[in-house]
């Protein structure tokens, strides 16, 4: 992996912060699925990021506290705001085994103490603060996230490579289900086809997309355009073309939560062809000094 060490900001809105602590969960939780909860105006239980850490075999709930990095302590993170948010979580949906409070402020002694000692008083999850300082060292352990936040950052201290944000943008844009789950275990039908579709749409434009269809990374494709990654890209649109004719005509059926698979000859074409565009990234990744890609790898 490519050794870049910056200090960095925290974000100057409270949305963005949000949507780094989600990127944040799901790598730490290795959770695609962890999202965010609710939205402005609706009451959240204390809950801004909701998920499930397969490691430690936890549900987390995170309250985003968005405070300055200044010593004015009407701008810092309280002892009553943690209490206010802890109390809140008691009532969260299902019940927490962890409740995190991430600031943008620096971290506190006072707090961690208080923290302490809440976790000693009986609660029925444990409570946790994560501090600015917390976010800069796992950014600079996770460039894709500095890529994808702090490119201006990396681009202003001389740092910015393109060829490793658009592998990085790829990356991001395969590490996701549709792309990396055997097609008989897939439970996510809604989100399937569309996944590879946005996928192919990454490595054409280098325009990386969220569910909602919202712009979430953005890069320029390398000229000239990488031949493996080409061709993972027709490996995908096969794909497409296959899941799609099979759901049309009935081979493959859309249920709520699954896909029931009547071909079993479908279900082997859809894996080996994700297979190959997994490998053929792969490749362009080693050469470039990057973690692989699993395939396989999730269950879902």
């Amino acid at each position: 992996m490519p050794d870049i060490e910056v200090e960095i900001a925290p974000p100057v809105n409270w949305q963005d912060f949000e949507r780094l602590t989600l990127d944040v969960a799901k790598v730490q939780w290795k959770d695609d699925y962890a999202e965010r909860h609710g939205r402005q105006g609706q009451a959240q239980a204390g809950v801004d990021v909701f998920g499930y850490n397969y490691d430690s075999r936890a549900h987390i709930g995170i309250q985003c506290k968005k405070k300055g990095q200044s010593e004015i302590p009407s701008k810092r993170l309280t002892v009553g705001e943690i209490d206010t948010e802890v109390s809140a979580a008691r009532t969260f949906s299902p019940k927490l085994d962890h409740f995190i409070i991430a600031t943008t402020g620096p971290r506190d002694a006072i707090l961690q103490a208080h923290v302490r000692d809440l976790n000693q008083a009986g609660l029925p999850f444990k409570v946790h603060l994560m501090f600015w300082e917390d976010y800069q060292e796992f950014l600079n352990d996770h460039v894709r996230l500095l890529y994808r936040y702090y490119k201006e950052v990396l681009e202003y201290r001389s740092k910015y490579n393109p060829i490793q944000h658009y592998l990085l943008l790829l990356i991001m844009a395969f590490d996701r289900p549709a792309l990396r789950t055997p097609f008989h275990l897939e439970n996510r039908a809604k989100d399937f086809i569309q996944a590879m579709s946005d996928t192919q749409e990454a490595i054409a434009t280098g325009r990386l997309k969220d569910r909602d269809g919202r712009v979430v990374d953005e890069c320029k494709v390398p000229t000239p355009k990488i031949k493996r990654i080409v061709k993972a890209g027709k490996c995908l649109q096969k794909a497409r073309q296959i899941a799609t004719a099979a759901l049309a005509e009935g081979s493959v059926v859309e249920h709520e939560n699954v896909i029931e698979i009547r071909s079993f000859d479908v279900a082997e074409q859809l894996n080996d062809l994700r297979r190959q565009a997994v490998d053929l990234l792969n490749i362009e990744l080693r050469a470039n000094g990057f973690e692989e890609v699993e395939f396989g790898g999730v269950e879902a």
